[in-house]
């Protein structure tokens, strides 16, 4: 009997010797799988390191509303107003449109930015404004053509100025509009009321009733008649214009913030 036991204790021993060879040949296939895999998944990294070095992607973005590439993983705000802008960092500096956010790298020209697609910049000067004996219309027009805008007056009505400009903020942001004006006699003592915008971008709503951008919207049939197409007129008085430095820069920041707002 004893050596009935002893038979059956052998044979459980040599099938559980059985059982830890078959997983241990399973886990040295696995194992052998696992570094096959590895090495592939290397072999292919290397390659597409070396195609990312060899040909590098191209990075779309914005600038003043321009559209730029680059094949540069990183840029300093300097970099981008010197490289794309064309403009001196010295005097200028970079904000990043995000949605309805914007975000100054006022005095961090020299960060560096990681660059991805569908980035959106905006140049903004500090340097001083020209001295010019000019006042009124021709005043205006002047500082117009100063920040890059083609303004001219509309023939026969020299305090009307017209001009194209492209919206770089807002849920309007690539979109580029007319933009017109009535500009005092004794600006920049006095500012223009608000712009005549073309085509119409709200429903036309006189009552104040509504804020920003839904009320003090306007017909504006005298743009309409003198330039052609569809014209509306807000009525955005520039409330803190007595505080600030009156300068045309000073004035189309205010425009800027009231598409970024819409």
């Amino acid at each position: 009997m004893e050596n009935i036991e002893e038979i059956k204790q052998a044979e459980a021993h040599l099938h559980r010797a059985e059982a830890a060879l078959q997983n241990a040949q399973l886990d040295e296939r696995a194992a052998v799988a696992a570094e096959q895999t590895a090495m592939h998944d290397i072999e292919q990294a290397v390659e597409e390191l070396h195609e990312a070095e060899h040909h590098p992607r191209e990075i779309h973005f914005t600038v003043d509303g321009e559209e730029y590439e680059t094949t540069k993983l990183e840029l300093t705000p300097n970099e981008i107003i010197r490289e794309f802008g064309k403009k001196d960092p010295a005097t200028n500096y970079l904000v990043e449109i995000k949605g309805d956010h914007k975000i100054s790298f006022q005095g961090k020209g020299d960060e560096k930015l990681k660059m991805h697609d569908c980035m959106n910049f905006q140049i903004v000067s500090t340097g001083p404004t020209p001295v010019s004996d000019l006042t009124g219309p021709a005043a205006f027009i002047e500082g117009l053509r100063g920040l890059g805008y083609q303004a001219q007056a509309l023939p026969d009505m020299p305090d009307h100025v017209l001009f194209n400009y492209p919206v770089e903020t807002g849920t309007r942001s690539g979109q580029t509009v007319r933009l017109g004006f009535i500009v005092p006699q004794d600006f920049p003592n006095i500012p223009p009321g608000g712009p005549h915008v073309s085509p119409h971008i709200q429903a036309i709503h006189p009552s104040n009733d509504k804020p920003h951008p839904a009320g003090g919207v306007h017909q504006s049939p005298e743009f309409q008649r003198l330039a052609g197409g569809a014209w509306q007129y807000w009525s955005r008085p520039f409330q803190e214009w007595g505080q600030r430095k009156r300068t045309v820069t000073t004035y189309m920041g205010h425009i800027w913030r009231l598409w970024e707002t819409q």
